[in-house]
């Protein structure tokens, strides 16, 4: 196949087009840097289109022309989920395209509604959207739940440490839990989600659109610790600091003090809830069905030094 990974410098973007080149398949890549690709990598592409910024409608279409698959690999920004990605759905049906994964690496957020988790109503909207868009471009959905760089504050990514409502304290080697310290995290590696993505595009059915549940692992934050201590040789404090009820006073509290468009200011709480208090448990996994067993919690930190 001929497929496009649009965002294709980012994080994800690069594991997407590593194991999109290790399966045998040509990429064109669609970002604003070429720069920010390897010569080894941009020199294994079958081109590079150069986008101006996510609405750049001749790039977009430069881009699908002739793609048998579109993966977007856009960041999380509420711009990126909505307009940016109903820009690209566009062009690709405009190009005859029919398999289009779209970039929802997070919880499953079927079950909620607008302004119930302010970061993932962009999902929300463009899922409406893109169904009202075309008859015939079903896109994909991917529920994995935390990504393991997220959660561990990695360099170059979103920091999940107490400081902004999460729980690693990746300096002081602490995890901070809130009620049973038993309840389990969904979690993906970037690699992982990658591979699920491509394992996806690759279906028979992949015409079908869909949603999909998968993850790396699925542990409870105490087993985290352990873990990371085991291969690190470095103790973590486990540390519990309030039940279910008392985190969601601090969230719903924090969203009455602020405005969603500073919902960045509150929004840890409201992650950290709604995994706690099962908002997002997470149905059967699909890991099977796509044929990838995923990378266990020991060897995603011994392939991680730097985390």
């Amino acid at each position: 196949m001929l497929v496009l990974v649009a965002g294709a410098t980012g994080n994800i973007g690069q594991k997407l087009i590593t194991n999109l080149l290790r399966r045998g398949h040509q990429v064109r890549a669609l970002a604003r840097s070429p720069e920010k690709l390897s010569a080894a990598t941009t020199a294994q592409l079958e081109s590079f289109v150069m986008s101006a910024a996510y609405y750049d409608v001749p790039a977009l279409d430069a881009a699908c022309a002739g793609v048998d698959a579109v993966i977007c690999a856009y960041n999380g920004t509420p711009e990126l989920q909505v307009e940016g990605q109903l820009f690209l759905l566009r062009a690709a049906d405009r190009a005859g395209v029919r398999v289009f994964v779209a970039a929802t690496w997070n919880a499953d957020w079927r079950g909620q509604g607008l302004g119930d988790h302010e970061s993932y109503d962009g999902y929300h909207c463009f899922r409406r959207l893109a169904e009202l868009a075309s008859a015939t471009l079903r896109p994909h959905y991917i529920f994995s739940g935390i990504l393991a760089e997220v959660l561990f504050s990695a360099p170059g990514r979103v920091s999940f440490s107490p400081s902004n409502h999460g729980v690693w304290d990746p300096e002081a080697k602490r995890v901070e839990i809130w009620g049973d310290s038993a309840y389990k995290w969904q979690w993906t590696s970037e690699a992982d989600a990658a591979e699920f993505a491509v394992a996806i595009a690759e279906r028979d059915d992949a015409t079908d659109g869909g949603f999909w549940t998968v993850c790396s692992g699925y542990d409870s934050l105490e087993d985290i610790a352990r873990v990371y201590g085991q291969v690190r040789g470095t103790p973590v404090e486990v540390k519990k600091v309030g039940s279910v009820q008392e985190l969601r006073e601090k969230a719903l509290a924090g969203r009455a003090q602020s405005h969603p468009s500073a919902m960045w200011d509150y929004i840890g709480y409201f992650y950290v809830l709604f995994i706690i208090d099962g908002t997002w448990e997470p149905g059967p996994f699909d890991n099977k069905k796509l044929g990838v067993k995923g990378t266990s919690l020991e060897e995603y930190l011994k392939q991680n030094p730097e985390i």
